[in-house]
């Protein structure tokens, strides 16, 4: 921002007031309005991408704080960040009830509402401001919803109170489909028909395109620069506006009323055409087929021409668009995304009540309702049989640590624990910490889990007692080849199946392929007991061997409530973090020197994490810092324990040694969607120096 602008924007009261100002085009609002003279108030979670001398911020959630607006026109941006959000019901909590929050501060204002071309619905036809919506509700049933979002709102609104009210309204998008559209058309009705007086101004915009959105034209502009793939839409027609056009509409202040603001339509297959063309690309472009009823795309902004809506050609705006991305690299996240981010309940308001039924009556130890029902249901979903039995704990160490007392005899002085090198610190202390003494055996090249082959050499050279494996991030263990090398020793094999809750080897749970598994529920993984928990497996006869190491180590009744709502869903959270997976092995694999890890055939990965090898192993630095520029965290998982360690035997360890050196995870869990991915790619190919420097040198 210029001298010029900082010393010109000042007044006296704020002139504009963004409600969810710190979004992508709030952010270009901003731009515009200071640049025009304006003070601007942002009122965010987030802070707006501006300094202190140049925009206001004033930290507020609207859904459970009580806001005092300052003065000036209020434009409302609330609840446009993720139209395909994770959780469908998210969409109309962030939009509708914010809105209806809001409401009794906005008598006698000016107000400008951002709304979106999505409340068409899947009209046919050319789409003009009096054409009725075609969504799955009819007018007079959102008008029913809207009036219980009044109610609702009188008070703060926490997620899981608003929670059954929301789902009501996405479960009638036809899977997420429609459930953006009907929220802002609800957003519409709750300004239009509420009680006072204001001066309304409705844009619905169509879609929008600049620095600092992963969207449609994002997408397809950075994978023709990378040379990868496009794949578009067939006969999909839709209309693109710059973000900078919406944002100068918004300062100007347009009329009250409601205006369309989108450019010329265009198929899906020709938009992929000209990003080749101003691209100098020649990725490759595939088609898929529409799923199910869409909008008609065919977008009339005539009313909002009249205005002074005179958008540049759409080759103009993509011209601009894609010297932009070359000469600058924002942020693709804003937050940065972690590497973990914990699973949410589904059903948030079932949770947070049956955890208050346990407080009040005082029913939280192990062995009540909750955990007996979770432990019910994992022997289900486990798929366990008569010859074993299974425990939930309150971490997964309480359960490695009861799975080996269970399986394997009370370790004497100088008896051996058989384990790799490359896993989670735990898998070692517990072992230590029961009188073992350690020995770290080698790791398959390509999956990362133990080499059977090694555990062998190991088995006839040790006074090995028990082997311990590890299903790496989630990767099942061979555990044919594992079985038959510790039953030709007559030694236990325990699995430290921390990560495999949703895992299948050979097509069946991991469950009873070891003599006892132990699994965690902690906050990373796909099934998450409330941040803590675990649960382990072990042969039924051995039930009494374990009696007196379960005290205090079993799973309390609010940690049981969220793993239940979890495990309800599990193939789901499985599936989500495979396509999120798929998405990485995809993007990576147009890359150079990136190696993910292998899954064995007729297996299924649980991907508790998602990590690659890095080569050559010294640019792993650079890479951390360049990625954690454009808001993706990693993290080196996992560190080779036996590395500056001492007091643990070990042969030559070389793949341990070389993962050490090398591995990266990319954020990984069941709350990123595919288009998060697909931004995380996006952003490692902008880190690839084999694809910047073509992308620059073509410069525009």
């Amino acid at each position: 921002m210029s001298e010029r602008q900082v010393a010109t924007r000042r007044r006296d009261d704020a002139d504009l007031v963004l409600v969810g100002g710190s979004g992508f085009i709030g952010t270009a609002i901003c731009d515009v309005a200071v640049d025009a003279g304006h003070r601007v108030t942002v009122v965010d979670r987030q802070p707006p991408l501006f300094a202190e001398d140049v925009v206001d911020w004033l930290p507020a959630d609207v859904l459970v704080d009580d806001v005092q607006l300052p003065a000036g026109r209020v434009v409302v941006l609330i609840g446009g960040g993720q139209p395909r959000a994770r959780w469908p019901w998210t969409v109309p909590l962030d939009t509708c009830l914010g809105t209806a929050r809001l409401l009794p501060q906005l008598q006698d204002r000016r107000i400008t509402l951002v709304s979106s071309v999505e409340v068409y619905g899947c009209r046919a036809g050319v789409l003009t401001e009096d054409e009725e919506p075609r969504l799955p509700w009819s007018h007079a049933a959102l008008e029913a919803w809207c009036r219980e979002t009044l109610l609702l709102a009188r008070h703060s609104c926490r997620p899981w109170l608003a929670a059954p009210l929301c789902r009501n309204l996405a479960a009638a998008g036809h899977n997420g489909r429609w459930v953006y559209g009907l929220a802002k058309r609800a957003q519409e009705l709750l300004l239009a028909e509420a009680d006072g007086e204001f001066d309304l101004t409705v844009l619905r915009v169509a879609n929008t395109f600049g620095v600092g959105q992963e969207r449609v034209v994002s997408r397809l502009v950075r994978r023709a620069l990378a040379g990868l793939p496009l794949t578009v839409v067939r006969d999909v027609v839709r209309s693109f506006v710059p973000v900078d056009e919406v944002a100068r509409l918004v300062v100007a202040g347009l009329p009250s009323g409601v205006y369309n603001v989108g450019d010329h339509p265009i198929a899906l297959t020709d938009l992929a055409d000209l990003v080749l063309s101003i691209c100098d690309s020649t990725s490759p472009v595939t088609t898929v087929v529409q799923n199910g009823l869409d909008s008609s795309g065919l977008v009339d902004s005539s009313l909002a021409r009249v205005e002074g809506f005179q958008p540049p050609s759409l080759e103009d705006s993509l011209q601009a668009f894609v010297h932009a991305l070359r000469s600058h690299r924002p942020p693709l996240f804003r937050p940065s995304v972690p590497v973990v981010v914990p699973p949410r309940p589904a059903f948030p308001d079932r949770v947070a009540d049956y955890q208050q039924a346990c407080l009040w009556a005082g029913a939280l130890k192990s062995g009540n309702r909750w955990s007996a029902e979770l432990r019910e249901r994992l022997v289900e979903a486990l798929q366990l049989p008569d010859s074993h039995d299974l425990l939930v704990t309150a971490s997964g160490t309480e359960a490695l640590r009861l799975a080996i007392v269970a399986a394997a005899p009370r370790p004497q002085p100088g008896d051996v624990a058989i384990l790799p090198s490359f896993t989670f610190p735990a898998t070692a202390e517990v072992l230590g910490q029961l009188g073992y003494v350690l020995h770290y055996v080698e790791v398959e090249a390509d999956t990362w889990t133990i080499d059977a082959d090694a555990v062998r050499d190991a088995l006839a050279s040790l006074r090995a007692k028990v082997v311990v494996c590890v299903d790496t991030f989630g990767n099942p263990c061979d555990y044919a080849r594992l079985r038959a090398v510790c039953r030709d020793a007559d030694v236990p094999l325990i699995a430290d199946s921390a990560a495999s809750l949703g895992s299948l080897h050979g097509g069946v749970p991991v469950a009873a392929q070891a003599d006892a598994h132990a699994y965690s529920m902690s906050f990373a993984k796909v099934l998450s007991a409330g941040g803590s928990g675990g649960a382990v497996v072990f042969p039924r006869e051995r039930g009494e061997d374990i009696g007196d190491w379960t005290r205090s180590a079993l799973m309390d009744e609010l940690h049981a409530i969220p793993a239940l709502d979890q495990l309800a869903i599990l193939p789901e959270l499985v599936a989500r973090r495979n396509a999120v997976a798929e998405v990485y092995a995809e993007g990576v694999r147009a890359l150079h020197g990136f190696t993910p890890q292998a899954v064995r055939p007729f297996d299924r990965h649980s991907y508790v994490h998602w990590v690659m090898g890095v080569s050559p192993p010294a640019r792993r630095p650079a890479l951390e810092r360049d990625l954690a520029a454009l808001g993706v965290e990693t993290k080196r998982y996992f560190r080779a324990l036996h590395v500056g360690e001492d007091g643990a035997s070990h042969g030559p360890l070389s793949i341990t040694e070389q993962l050490h050196d090398a591995v990266l995870a990319l954020p990984m869990s069941s709350e990123l969607t595919v288009e998060d991915a697909e931004a995380v790619i996006a952003a490692l190919v902008e880190c690839s120096v084999e694809v910047r420097r073509p992308a620059l040198a073509s410069g525009l």
